[in-house]
């Protein structure tokens, strides 16, 4: 693995690395420490700036990361310097879109992407055409409200990512990466963790003048659990009934595992095969988010797993004023 800025090789200076992302920041980071010695006139140094670019790549050579330092941190009586890069993530999370969109998603994200100067890479199709007013909107947002739009239709789920370092891509989110952890080769913990706490079985729709209008319950759990009830409150013309369904809640479950050697490809958006006997984790697991450490010649990948494939869904607002 070799970390480069300005084409040079700073790898032998590197004390750790943390490559990580996750699904609701989108954005996927790197943070490394170098290591310094003043009082040593031979010792190397580097010298980074905020701005400058930051390339990851494997032992083959291949490009893993490229991103942009923004932090940096130094401390006199520290013996390392520590550096924070984003990828070009960054950019599309922070900044504004501001008119209106019309077209399939996968046309449109191309468009958002020019309008901020980034390379578009390539886009998940869904031959779902949209409209859609952006004004004061987060380019992440615009991006998201697009691919909402067709995942209502079609029932896939989206999340853009960075790819070949500089190109804003869009994949069909838990697309299986293709790593295998199993208990008997490279996995060396995993935990799982299931609750009730949130439970809610039944939700009651009313009106403003709290008039009963529907009744949303699952009666299998209710059986199964007992019964938790919320009051919904419905506004005059709108149908509340999806917006009940999806506070409805049973049997929540997380799990996590750790192994060694590290895999490139296990990274958050995507989904990944475990097969561990004590926690029963058999099958396919989606990666919400994922760290990568790499230090002293040594490299390990904790994931944080989902059971259920959501997406970051954005509506479309129905009325805009520019």
């Amino acid at each position: 693995m070799k970390l480069l800025t300005g084409g040079k090789d700073i790898s032998e200076l590197i004390e750790t690395i943390k490559w990580a992302g996750d699904t609701k920041q989108v954005s996927r980071s790197i943070q490394f420490t170098i290591a310094k010695n003043k009082k040593d006139p031979n010792f190397p140094t580097v010298v980074i700036d905020e701005g400058d670019e930051i390339i990851m790549q494997d032992d083959a050579g291949k490009d893993i990361f490229g991103g942009i330092i923004f932090d940096i941190d130094k401390a006199a009586a520290s013996k390392v310097e520590t550096y924070l890069a984003y990828d070009l993530m960054f950019y599309i999370n922070n900044s504004d879109v501001d008119r209106q969109f019309d077209g399939l998603p996968e046309t449109i994200v191309p468009e958002i992407c020019t309008d901020l100067g980034i390379e578009s890479g390539t886009m998940a199709a869904t031959g779902i055409s949209v409209s859609m007013p952006c004004f004061g909107k987060k380019a992440y947002e615009a991006i998201m409200m697009a691919y909402t739009a067709a995942a209502r239709q079609n029932g896939s789920k989206y999340i853009p990512l960075m790819t070949d370092i500089n190109k804003v891509s869009v994949i069909e989110k838990g697309t299986l990466c293709g790593a295998v952890m199993t208990g008997d080769y490279n996995l060396i913990n995993a935990t799982y963790k299931s609750t009730l706490q949130n439970l809610v079985n039944r939700v009651l729709i009313k009106d403003k003048n709290n008039n009963l209008v529907n009744t949303v319950e699952d009666a299998e759990s209710i059986e199964k659990y007992g019964l938790v009830q919320k009051v919904l409150r419905q506004n005059d013309g709108e149908d509340a009934t999806e917006e009940a369904q999806k506070m409805l809640i049973t049997v929540e479950s997380s799990a996590t595992v750790s192994g060694v050697p590290n895999d490139f490809s296990a990274i958050s958006g995507y989904s990944i095969i475990v097969q561990e006997s004590d926690t029963g984790l058999y099958g396919q697991f989606y990666i919400e988010s994922d760290t990568h450490t790499f230090s002293c010649g040594k490299a390990q990948m904790d994931l944080t797993l989902a059971f259920e494939n959501l997406m970051d869904e954005k509506d479309i607002e129905t009325t805009t004023t520019g």
